[in-house]
This record gives structure tokens, C-alpha cells and sequence, in this order.
């Protein structure tokens, strides 16, 4: 190989390298993306309202307090509301998974499984809107609830989504927030 062939394979691959990387994810503000994740957790909410004693769990499940205080929530800056969104994200994430682990089910294993799916998908969302900003201080942290069903679980799940989830995307798809 001569000396042009050295040349050309490290520009070859430098190239192929550029192909390869990602591009930034664009802010994904399509309502119905968000209310398609609210109507999933939904059904699984109104298909466990039935479930008795196999959706009791062994243990206490942390997960984020679904109450929003509106005039609150309006004052916060985009990083604060941000970190609660993160915050709740993050301790519903771990409570579906651990309720995975509890419950002996297999059938309820798999909706926690779609569950753990759903607050994937939203979390994608949220990265589109480059909501995972390090603040400069650390957050203090979110309000949470102990739960012991899945029942309860479910229900934090679907309105932390329509809350302070859906309050945030509103905020972060108006055109003079972008």
C-alpha cells in the first residue's frame, strides 16, 4: 500500500466514525406521543383494579408524590421543575422494577414489565428537551409517598405522568420556551 493508501484509510474511517455517531435527539412536542404513554399507564391502572392479595407487596415501595401545587410549580425555573420530573422519574423507575422482583405472578410481572417500558419511553422524551440538566445546586428531594400494592403503585404512575410530567413537556413545547 502506498502512500496515498495509508492516507486514505484513516480518512476511510474517520468517515465511517461521522456516519455512526448519533444526532441530537429534536425535542419530540407532539401531544399525542405523551397522551399515548397517559393512556397506556391508564389501562394498566384500570386492569389492576380488580387485583387482591397477589398485588399486595412484601415491602414498601418508594415512589414520588403525585401532588402538584400549581402556583408552585409556576414559580419554579425550567432546572428545578426538571429535577423533580428526573427525581420522580427515577424513584418510579426503581419501585416498578423492585415491585417486578416482589410480585410471583408472572402475568403481573409482565404489566410491571410494559410499565417499566412506558417510563422508558418518557424518559426518552424527556432527554429530547435536554431535561437532564446538572443543577448547580443538588436538588432537595421530591416529596414521596410509601406504597404497598401494585394498585397504588399504578396510580402514582399514571398521575405523576399526567401531572408534573405533562406539566413540564407544556411548558418545554411552547414556542417561546424552545
Amino acid at each position: 500500500m502506498g502512500s496515498s493508501g495509508l492516507c486514505a484509510l484513516p480518512l476511510l474511517l474517520l468517515g465511517l466514525a461521522a456516519l455512526t455517531c448519533p444526532s441530537p435527539l429534536h425535542p419530540i412536542c407532539d401531544a399525542r406521543v405523551m397522551e399515548k404513554f397517559i393512556k397506556e399507564a391508564r389501562d394498566t391502572e384500570n386492569a389492576m383494579e380488580g387485583c387482591t392479595n397477589s398485588c399486595n407487596l412484601s415491602e414498601v415501595l418508594t415512589v414520588p408524590d403525585t401532588k402538584v401545587n400549581f402556583n408552585e410549580w409556576k414559580k419554579m425555573d425550567r432546572q428545578t421543575q426538571a429535577a423533580e420530573v428526573w427525581g420522580g422519574q427515577a424513584l418510579l423507575s426503581a419501585a416498578v422494577l423492585r415491585a417486578r422482583d416482589l410480585v410471583p405472578d408472572p402475568s403481573l410481572s409482565q404489566q410491571l414489565g410494559r410499565t417499566y417500558s412506558n417510563l422508558r419511553g418518557v424518559t426518552q422524551i424527556l432527554r429530547s428537551h435536554n431535561a437532564q440538566v446538572e443543577p448547580a445546586l443538588p436538588p432537595a428531594p421530591p416529596p414521596t409517598l410509601g406504597i404497598q400494592t401494585l394498585a397504588k403503585l399504578l396510580s402514582v404512575h399514571s398521575n405523576f405522568l399526567r401531572g408534573r410530567v405533562k406539566l413540564f413537556l407544556t411548558d418545554a413545547c411552547r414556542p417561546d420556551t424552545r
